[in-house]
């Protein structure tokens, strides 16, 4: 896989975390911390072992997508619905 392939699909997940920065407030937007600075560390990780040569550096990017993925779209429904019931 291509380095330039796998931060494309990591500016994808950037979609509902920068709304998660953006609509959350208070502990909301701190979980929502979590999996960005996690994705972060590894985005970082996969650029400069890219960078210094290395093949292995990338698949930290492709661990941590479906994780912090998974958290940041169980952080949206966990919000909606507590909206959703302190709406009732």
């Amino acid at each position: 896989m291509e380095i330039t392939f796998l931060l494309g699909i990591a500016a994808l997940w950037l979609v509902p975390q920068g709304l998660a920065f953006w609509l959350f407030e208070g502990r909301w937007r701190a979980a929502a911390w979590l999996s960005g600075g996690a994705m972060l560390l590894a985005i970082a990780v996969g650029i400069l072992g890219g960078l210094a040569g290395s093949n292995l550096a990338p698949i930290w990017i492709v661990l941590a997508l479906p994780v912090c993925t998974v958290w940041i779209v169980g952080l949206w429904i966990t919000y909606g619905l507590t909206r959703l019931c302190r709406a009732r």
